[in-house]
């Protein structure tokens, strides 16, 4: 197999971080460390199953996850001919699911009623007369996450069934700076608790699938950064149209459509998707602040005032999806793939 990618060696290093950031390995370091990187990873990937002989009993079931507590967002895309298909070729996936759910808010607000705290824990209690005690502190103890981690976890694998999951890796601090947010370290907490529940069913055969950690500059870099020269500009500048150049991304996929099928709940969130962001597009800040305010909003809607996170697990399952492509191109066509990927190096990779 070394031999196969013996060319390796005659790449410069701005080369092999074209390649590094096609199959989303690090992509920075110095020639060796880059080639190290890619011998280790382009021959076997990280897509396939742990045991090779459940390759053709199962189809390949991505669950990508966006961290979050009050929005989190997920969508299980399916491969149903992963391991059938020629080398080169894996298809394009099957959007089963898709929503944004809020793990810590009263379950009276959302469909997804059962990620929620129980009743007795949370909301209004109506007493007799005109007595009503208000809504009680958010809790963000150990305990009453173990709980909300576990009940989320649970109910992920059961209803979806994932053969890969696929977590956004979160950071310790935001734009550089020295000090660590409370929420930050409420999220990291959470983040925690499910790579424990995951790794102990994994441990004792409850769940027989694979984690994967996904660092979401990895994914911004993959879809955005190649083709918008101005992301580049300053911390918060970058942040924001990031943030705007991956929602139009979707949007765009969605409305052109050849990328992916919607399927089951996703329809119903995809063109949820498109309306609010079409909104979005046509109403002044003031306005838009005033619609995000409104009431009355209901199902597939309410799951897409956030649209960022949406997207965010959606490009962050289509990268990984696609790297997995990229490798096994690579491994097919060797340095001729390296021609064609710096041909195309600010368009979107292949």
């Amino acid at each position: 197999m070394a031999s196969r990618l013996s060319w390796l060696g005659s790449c410069t290093n701005a080369q092999l971080g074209i390649l590094a950031r096609a199959v989303g390995v690090n992509s920075s370091g110095t020639k060796p460390v880059l080639t190290s990187h890619l011998l280790d990873y382009l021959p076997k990937g990280t897509f396939g199953p742990r045991n090779p002989r459940d390759a053709l009993q199962e189809p390949c079931r991505i669950l990508s996850i966006d961290m979050g507590i009050r929005n989190l967002a997920y969508c299980c895309l399916i491969l149903p001919d992963t391991h059938r298909r020629i080398a080169t070729d894996i298809g394009n996936p099957v959007v089963q699911d898709w929503a944004r759910i809020a793990i810590s808010e009263d379950s009276t607000k959302s469909k997804q009623a059962k990620y929620r705290t129980p009743k007795e824990a949370s909301g209004k209690v109506e007493r007799s007369g005109k007595v009503t005690l208000s809504k009680p502190k958010e809790a963000f103890d150990p305990a009453t996450y173990s709980q909300h981690a576990y009940d989320l976890v649970t109910t992920l694998l059961k209803d979806l069934k994932p053969t890969h999951i696929l977590i956004e890796r979160q950071r310790f601090r935001s734009m550089g700076g020295s000090a660590v947010q409370e929420w930050t370290l409420r999220v990291n907490m959470f983040e925690a608790m499910i790579y424990a529940i995951l790794k102990t069913f994994s441990e004792s055969g409850f769940w027989k699938g694979i984690v994967h950690p996904i660092a979401p500059s990895k994914v911004s870099n993959f879809w955005i950064a190649n083709k918008h020269g101005a992301l580049q500009e300053g911390p918060a500048s970058k942040s924001a149209k990031t943030k705007t150049a991956k929602i139009d991304l979707v949007a765009e996929w969605l409305e052109n459509g050849g990328r992916f099928e919607l399927k089951g709940a996703a329809v119903q969130l995809g063109k949820a998707y498109l309306t609010k962001k079409t909104r979005k597009d046509s109403k002044s800040p003031v306005k838009q602040k005033k619609l995000q305010g409104s009431q009355g909003r209901a199902g597939a809607q309410d799951s897409v005032e956030k649209l960022d996170d949406l997207a965010d697990c959606l490009l962050q399952g289509m990268a990984w999806i696609k790297w997995e492509k990229n490798r096994r191109w690579i491994m097919a066509k060797g340095a001729e793939a390296l021609h064609e990927l710096e041909e195309h190096r600010h368009e979107e990779i292949m």
